[in-house]
């Protein structure tokens, strides 16, 4: 019996024997209709991606933030949030610091609660003192 010959045995140059040439895979988008919190905020988790994914799909900012279905200009804060060079001594100039992302998205988030939380003793404060002045006028001796 003869047997086929495969095509790679047959013609040592081939494309089939060589090495596949090395593709980059594209960066996956993040969605930004699931990446929601409860509250409605986006979720750390999916800044981070987002950031990743300007920094690394080779298109402009723009073109990234409608990829993902964010206004452009809430990618650019979030990546200017994100970038070391603002720090000094940065190693890499422009380079993502993920630790410095995390600790501002932990401080803004810290702020607010801190805010809300004054506003509400506020208002406390505000009630208490008109109890206080109303238990402290006198009374006109009687009832009506």
């Amino acid at each position: 019996m003869v047997e086929p010959s495969s095509p790679s045995s047959s013609s040592k140059g081939s494309a089939l024997s060589s090495e596949p040439p090395r593709v980059s895979l594209p960066v996956a988008t993040p969605d930004a209709r699931s990446a929601r919190n409860p509250k409605g905020h986006f979720a750390r988790t999916f800044k981070l991606a987002a950031v990743r994914y300007a920094a690394g799909c080779g298109k402009s900012q723009r073109a990234a933030a409608l990829d993902m279905g964010v206004s452009d200009k809430t990618l650019s804060m979030w990546i200017s949030d994100a970038r070391s060079d603002a720090l000094p001594g940065a190693q890499g100039a422009g380079a993502v610091d993920v630790q410095r992302f995390d600790e501002l998205a932990q401080l803004r988030t810290q702020n607010r609660e801190l805010l809300a939380r004054n506003q509400r003793l506020t208002a406390e404060r505000d009630f208490l003192k008109k109890c206080a002045s109303y238990f402290a006028t006198p009374s006109n001796g009687g009832s009506k």
